[in-house]
């Protein structure tokens, strides 16, 4: 059985859960097609739109998409009174002249149609014209927002992938009762552990046993910075904190 993760942006990191559970979230409506998802085997996290066919929800992202809503019928025609219409050739010269004249009159003096823009188009121009700088603020404001969630992201990728690192180096403390390093048997140098994620993986004593991850592959704000994961002898518990601002780091990194 595959199992699969998926970023929350309240939670952070979800899983694992199979791919019958991750169709059951699709369908909920607790994730969507842009939500970002991983499971073994891929280099990094993939919206959920592109892993579709895997997980069997191509139908459920066509069946979501918005179709084309058909035209009204046309309203049935009625049919019109016939009769000659008013002032015809018959009774124009069966009438008084002089009715017939102020009728001539009346059809010349018809005012004429009138022209430029109608209420509802100066409306619709105004609201556009007040609209263009309310969609650049709100592009300032979530353009922003967006890079943060990416880098968040791929920065929560490198720390879930240091998993077995802790578990290596809690089993080392257990059967020699010192921190290992780099050069400690089972260990590797650091550029070893690089990955996409991460530059180089140090392993040594902070105010415990500690395990230092160079970050790279995630942008400006954040490749180079390092993550630094710290174990409690005493009581097992492992303490995560970074160089790296709080808004780009998991709520268990932060502070």
């Amino acid at each position: 059985m595959t199992n699969w993760y998926y970023h929350d942006a309240a939670q952070g990191r979800v899983g694992p859960i199979d791919a019958d559970a991750v169709r059951g979230h699709y369908r909920e409506g607790r994730i969507h097609r842009d939500t970002l998802l991983w499971r073994e085997g891929l280099r990094e996290w993939q919206p959920l739109e592109r892993l579709s066919g895997e997980l069997g929800l191509d139908e459920d992202l066509l069946s979501s998409a918005p179709r084309p809503v058909a035209p009204p019928p046309l309203p049935p025609q009625t049919p019109t009174a016939s009769g000659p219409p008013p002032y015809s050739t018959r009774s124009a010269h069966s009438a008084n002249p002089a009715d017939a004249a102020a009728a001539h009159f009346n059809q010349r003096q018809a005012p004429p149609p009138r022209r430029g823009l109608s209420g509802c188009a100066i409306v619709a121009i105004v609201l556009a014209v007040l609209a263009i700088p309310m969609v650049g603020i709100l592009a300032a404001i979530a353009l922003p927002a967006y890079q943060d969630y990416t880098v968040r992201a791929k920065v929560t990728e490198a720390i879930n992938g240091s998993g077995q690192y802790k578990l290596q180096v809690a089993e080392y403390v257990a059967a020699n009762e010192e921190c290992p390093g780099n050069d400690s048997k089972g260990f590797q140098p650091a550029a070893a552990y690089a990955g996409p994620r991460v530059a180089s993986v140090k392993f040594g004593e902070l105010e415990g046993c500690g395990i230092e991850i160079e970050l790279r592959g995630i942008g400006s704000k954040a490749d180079g910075q390092k993550i630094w994961l710290e174990l409690d002898p005493s009581s097992g518990e492992w303490t995560c904190s970074s160089e790296i601002e709080d808004r780009l780091l998991p709520q268990s990194c932060r502070g």
